[in-house]
């Protein structure tokens, strides 16, 4: 290898190409992706049920402060627990509508970006990059 391609500076240099295309690549994926609210229903229930899943965290917080101890740290725990796992089953997520040279630029800046990041930060101490051949 040369003096070049070893030296910190060409590293470093790396590293902040790397973290500004996946930076620009994972803002543009970010603005390109939709996300929506569904409707929610639990069984026997109809779909103004959403509200349940506070029951659960209400009835803890009281615990926790009427006493306090593992079981109600626990039980707000899940608690909060389900109330996230709710939302997120609810989102639909969606690509928005691009053209495919859009698509492919965002590709090669976010996974592009990474493979730089990664062969810095993943390097061998004496500064070689990867598996040697000989």
């Amino acid at each position: 290898m040369s003096k070049k391609e070893t030296s910190p500076g060409n590293d470093l240099m790396q590293f902040f190409v790397g973290l500004a295309m996946f930076c620009v690549g994972g803002y543009l994926f970010l603005q390109n992706v939709v996300v929506y609210g569904i409707s929610f229903s639990l069984p026997f229930f109809r779909n103004d049920a959403q509200g349940l899943v506070f029951i659960p965290l209400i009835a803890s917080i009281v615990f926790l402060f009427y006493k306090y101890c593992l079981l109600s740290k626990i039980c707000c725990g899940v608690s909060l627990l389900l109330i996230v796992a709710t939302v997120i089953y609810n989102m639909h997520i969606a690509w928005r509508a691009t053209s495919l040279f859009a698509t492919i630029v965002i590709f090669v800046l976010l996974f592009g970006g990474m493979g730089l990041l990664a062969k810095v930060l993943f390097a061998n101490p004496d500064g070689n990059h990867g598996k040697q051949y000989k």
